[in-house]
């Protein structure tokens, strides 16, 4: 390793052992001693107090909503401090957390409640009345957040938004303002759940290998070894409380919960976490503060390259920033390259690669041995092979066949499954060994890199969103009957974005393109995320097929575009 480039040590953090997320936590992080845990509209907040907080809340559901281990908390929240309060509390005490986008459409969000036999929800109180209706039909308890809570003075005197309280009183079951059960269960702890490392710790929604979006179970171990294997390739923390990580990947993906919040945690940075991404606001605590890392997809990048003030003298703070979700071209990293040396930094972005079958994170370029046109290498811990699609058997070094991943990080499975069917979605080798067959093409380089060269599955990304083909065209086709069968795949637009093709083969023959395009934008819009919002329709005569008859999708999807 070049010393004078990387002069910071990694791989210093300890291993996990059986035990649960918040007790790994403090123990990873007991050597920090006292430091600024997170900052929230540029007020600071110690680890005593975000560790008081976590104990208050457990003790808030444990105590008034009598919480057991198993139990479920939905949490309709963005990326704040909140967020990874609750995990914590609820982890503490055996629950599973399960992140929802707070935006998804009623009927989708119904679904996800129901299936996950949600106990309790946790909502931001502006959000509150968009989802009244959500709350009055299940009738759960509810805790409710206020923004202002950790920006003000005495976070005790946050006040929830009236309007919010007032939708929500007679609509949904007991509701509970977040300062005021901070302040009821202040100096407050309760007996934790402890040595149960294979207990569920959250719901996470995945695309299966099939297409087809699943709820699936992350277990404590399956988090702390990501943690783990983070940390082992991260410049590690000198400063504590002072340098900083930015934190805005959603925490209904478990890149953005484990990623970009537990790691930065267990890393002993001070993290400012951000709801939404804002370049504006982004760039700004850029420049307020020592920012040595952030992660993110690359529409955020490439947003940030054409904001005004990105560039200056505080770029020199950086060390690494780490991208996934999607395709990284060598064009944007190596515009990066051009400013950051400017400022005399010498961070990269590092692609990565990973599925939420194994906590979002497989492979990663350490920031030390950044190796362009790959994904990395399989982080500590993890195996990253190459198998062939039809015999699951491993192929020589160099070949392209399906990437498959073993190792620590690999689900329990799929909370939809039927008991017979444990197994789906884990193939286990005559060995015994398990993998999660990962529906990406790809292969190892002579130096042990991945290559990602396609999709197998059924699965779009679009900015790190997971668009599931096979439920957008069950919407379509059961609501509107002049489709007669139809097929969403992935295309591109004029600067190789990634983008969501419909294909549709009509019933009537008539394709009155600009007032259809109008009703299947606004079908998908009440019942599926803006993202899955097909961008281009194509009408065909008849749909490609394979030799068994099934609808041969990879002959629609465009190749990725080598720019």
């Amino acid at each position: 390793m070049d010393e004078k480039r990387f002069p910071v040590a990694y791989d210093v953090q300890i291993d996990p052992v059986n035990e649960n997320c918040y007790d790994y936590y403090l123990r990873n992080t007991a050597r920090f001693g006292e430091y600024t845990v997170f900052s929230h509209m540029q007020k600071e907040h110690k680890k005593s107090e975000f560790i008081a907080d976590i104990e208050a809340m457990a003790a808030f559901f444990k105590n008034e909503l009598n919480f057991k281990r198993g139990d479920v908390l939905s949490a309709f929240m963005p990326t704040c401090v909140e967020g990874m309060i609750a995990f914590y509390a609820i982890n503490k005490i055996g629950g599973i957390v399960n992140f929802i986008h707070p935006m998804l459409p009623e009927q989708q969000v119904a679904e996800i409640v129901v299936q996950t036999k949600s106990n309790a929800v946790m909502v931001p109180d502006m959000l509150a009345p968009r989802l009244a209706g959500i709350l009055e039909r299940f009738d759960l308890p509810c805790l409710l957040t206020v923004g202002a809570t950790y920006a003000i003075e005495n976070k005790y005197d946050a006040k929830a938004n009236a309007d919010a309280l007032g939708k929500l009183a007679s609509r949904a079951g007991k509701v509970f303002s977040y300062p005021e059960m901070l302040l009821k269960y202040k100096d407050v702890c309760v007996e934790g759940i402890k040595e149960n490392e294979d207990d569920i710790a959250l719901f996470a929604q995945g695309g299966g290998t099939t297409g087809k979006s699943k709820t699936i179970m992350i277990k404590n171990s399956n988090l702390n070894h990501l943690v783990r294997s983070i940390g082992s390739i991260l410049p590690i923390v000198t400063e504590y409380g002072i340098e900083t990580e930015l934190a805005c990947m959603p925490f209904f993906h478990v890149y953005g919960i484990a990623s970009g919040g537990l790691s930065a945690l267990h890393g002993g940075a001070k993290v400012i976490f951000m709801p939404k991404f804002d370049p504006e606001y982004f760039i700004k605590m850029l420049r307020e503060n020592k920012v040595v890392q952030f992660n993110g997809v690359p529409n955020l990048f490439r947003k940030l390259l054409v904001s005004d003030g990105f560039d200056g003298p505080h770029l020199a703070n950086l060390r690494v920033m780490y991208c996934g979700g999607d395709d990284v071209r060598p064009v944007l990293q190596n515009a990066y390259d051009a400013v950051l040396s400017k400022y005399g930094s010498h961070a990269q972005i590092c692609a990565g690669w990973g599925l939420t079958e194994c906590c979002a994170s497989c492979a990663a370029n350490p920031y030390y041995a950044n190796k362009l046109g790959t994904v990395g290498v399989p982080l500590k811990g993890i195996t990253v092979s190459v198998f062939d699609p039809e015999t699951n058997k491993p192929l020589p070094q160099g070949s392209v066949g399906q990437l498959a991943v073993s190792g620590p990080t690999v689900m329990a499975g799929y909370l939809e499954t039927v008991k017979e069917e444990r197994g789906l979605g884990i193939y286990t080798d005559e060995d015994g060994r398990q993998w999660v067959l990962t529906g990406d093409l790809g292969k190892l380089d002579k130096d042990g890199y991945v290559v990602f060269v396609g999709r197998m599955k059924r699965l779009i990304i679009i900015s790190g969103y997971n668009v599931y083909p096979n439920d957008l065209e069950k919407i379509l086709t059961d609501n509107l009957p002049y489709i007669k069968e139809c097929c969403a795949v992935q295309g591109y637009d004029e600067n190789a974005r990634s983008l969501v093709r419909l294909y549709i083969v009509t019933a009537d023959g008539e394709t009155d393109k600009e007032k259809r395009f109008e009703e299947i934008r606004q079908l998908c819009l009440e019942k599926i995320h803006r993202f899955a919002v097909p961008r281009e329709i194509r009408y065909i005569d008849t749909l490609p097929r394979t030799a068994v008859g099934k609808i041969d999708f990879m002959k629609l999807t465009e190749l990725r575009p080598n720019v």
